[in-house]
């Protein structure tokens, strides 16, 4: 059962595809109802539109039905196996007409399964302010007001570098469960590394954080996705510093300075790891059991860094994630900081085990896909990015204000 099960009433379900059979979608939204009731949550019957897309205006088509529905709670979308729907149905949504979407897609909808609706279920609840889940035991650093931010830069094929920029997404919790996040996004120039406004997002997350709690944070836990080890020294000379002067912007008497701690998460590298032996293994691949950390022998000999093997690996050979710290003032313990980063693994929204890595990075990822959503097909001035972002970014503020897990 959801921590805080969302109501779902005064909801549609909007079928762009022809094929789909109005029983398959009354079915649909019975099982809908029947899967949310034992989680909690309140479902009740959708207005359902059919919509007929003409070649060559779905853009617009689309946009006209979401005006009509925008007193919609959520529009669950039908989407047909056709390319670019998804992305003009969240262009559309987000950007110019401010509803919340949860897209399925149509062969979904034929005998859907009951662990498929369940997890639609998981980001839709997420995405009407709900709980999913929570952590059993509170880590230590979460007794006090505590800020947990992700962070990830996308960048565009190596064929679209000139045309294409690169996307920062910045994530960063507001609720004091680390169950709820904000994203902001950043335009910049294809293959930078280094977040070039990461001062005023930072900014802007910490405004934000003061909104909902009525304070600022004492802590942010800061989790940096991307970065290679040659570029260690410049992330802590910029990023951290970007970080103090958010502090500073928020309160100019420079007496707020919040402890900060910030880790380098690394996904790309060949190491794995096998139980000596394999009694202790948990399936078929012989992979280590989740929640296998290893900090000796094999790390830096005087950095903090260390391995952690989160999730169960379902197919093939589990992927550790290796972490490093690099700057860190709330004098955390190296086991206090694999127990924290294992339990971020269990907080991602759509999930209900442990992910391969902290949900605020996971986070930052599908922020910078949505950010990608809304710049496809658009011809980018390169030159002008900060024009271009407040008009290719511009969310409306219903969205971004009153659902900030939208993005889920």
């Amino acid at each position: 059962k959801f921590c805080m099960p969302g109501t779902l009433d005064n909801w549609s379900i909007v079928c762009l595809n022809e094929r789909t059979r109005p029983q398959e979608l009354e079915a649909f939204a019975t099982m809908m109802t029947q899967q949310g009731r034992p989680l909690g949550m309140s479902i009740s019957k959708p207005l359902i539109v059919p919509v007929r897309l003409m070649r060559g205006k779905e853009k617009q088509i689309i946009e006209q039905e979401f005006q009509k529905l925008k007193s919609s709670k959520l529009i669950l979308v039908v989407i047909p196996d056709i390319k670019d729907i998804y992305n003009y149905v969240k262009q559309a949504a987000e950007l110019r007409v401010g509803v919340i979407t949860q897209c399925v897609k149509s062969k979904n909808l034929f005998r859907p399964k009951p662990s498929t609706v369940g997890n639609i279920l998981l980001k839709v609840n997420a995405k009407l302010n709900g709980l999913n889940h929570v952590l059993a035991s509170t880590p230590a650093c979460f007794k006090v007001p505590c800020m947990v931010m992700g962070a990830d830069v996308t960048h565009p094929s190596p064929e679209s570098r000139g045309s294409v920029p690169s996307v920062a997404a910045v994530t960063a919790s507001h609720d004091r469960y680390a169950f709820k996040y904000n994203i902001t996004c950043r335009l910049q120039k294809s293959t930078q590394e280094i977040i070039t406004d990461l001062a005023e997002i930072v900014r802007e997350h910490l405004t934000y954080f003061q909104q909902q709690n009525n304070r600022k944070p004492d802590r942010i836990i800061f989790f940096r996705d991307g970065v290679s080890e040659g570029q260690f020294e410049i992330v802590v000379n910029s990023e951290v510093q970007a970080v103090r002067r958010a502090c500073q912007m928020i309160d100019p008497t420079g007496t707020y300075r919040p402890k900060l701690t910030f880790l380098v998460v690394q996904k790309r590298h060949h190491t794995r790891f096998f139980p000596t032996n394999t009694r202790d293994s948990e399936d078929r691949n012989n992979n280590v059991p989740a929640g296998t950390v290893v900090d000796t022998e094999i790390t830096h000999p005087t950095a903090l860094d260390f391995y952690l093997v989160s999730h169960a690996s379902i197919q093939g050979v589990a992927r550790p994630t290796k972490y490093r710290k690099l700057w860190d003032e709330n004098d955390m313990q190296e086991d206090e900081l694999e127990e924290l980063t294992y339990h971020l693994c269990h907080m991602f929204a759509r999930c209900t085990r442990s992910v391969s890595y902290p949900a605020p990075t996971y986070y930052a990822h599908l922020a910078a896909a949505r950010a990608k959503v809304y710049c496809e097909r658009q011809n980018i001035n390169m030159n002008n990015l900060e024009r271009e972002q407040q008009t290719l970014l511009n969310i409306k503020p219903e969205v971004v204000k009153g659902t900030p897990m939208y993005f889920v």
